[in-house]
């Protein structure tokens, strides 16, 4: 009896530990979405990475110094609905995110990661941190915390 609950058990960790590696995989991918759509100018694949819920925040610093604050997912849409309006993108922009720390607790995770983004102006940099909700069995983004690096006002760093 002892080793069919040993061997039980080990299974439910094993499951256990490629549950949590497929959701943080998966939430990694949404965050990718996000950023991706956004700068791609496709609307679709923005939207769809995050919950359309009147408690979704968005929370940036900007360039001049000040700082944006959307609350409710109707006054994001409306605040980002002239970033979609052109399909000419004006620059093509590379994503790149590291250093991620993921807290799973259930249906929500809190994240936390450095981005870079790379265009023909040089490289950005910010830290970013994101609050996630399992909706329907899918991650949705429903808090954005972006720190970005404007120094000199916002002229984006050379690259080397």
């Amino acid at each position: 009896m002892k080793i069919v609950l040993l061997v039980v058990a080990v299974l439910l960790g094993t499951v256990t530990g490629s549950l949590a590696q497929s959701d943080q995989e998966a939430i990694k991918k949404v965050l990718r979405e996000e950023t991706e759509g956004f700068f791609k100018r496709d609307k679709a694949r923005w939207a769809g990475a995050w919950a359309h819920k009147p408690y979704v925040h968005f929370a940036a610093n900007l360039y001049g110094g000040d700082f944006m604050l959307i609350k409710g997912w109707n006054n994001l849409e409306k605040q980002f609905a002239n970033q979609f309006k052109s399909s000419k993108l004006t620059d093509k922009v590379t994503v790149q995110n590291a250093n991620y720390t993921i807290h799973q607790n259930g249906s929500m995770a809190f994240v936390t990661y450095d981005q870079t983004l790379v265009d023909s102006h040089g490289k950005t940099t910010s830290k970013e941190s994101r609050v996630l909700e399992k909706i329907d069995g899918n991650w949705k983004i429903i808090n954005v915390v972006a720190l970005t690096n404007l120094k000199d006002f916002g002229l984006a760093q050379k690259t080397k």
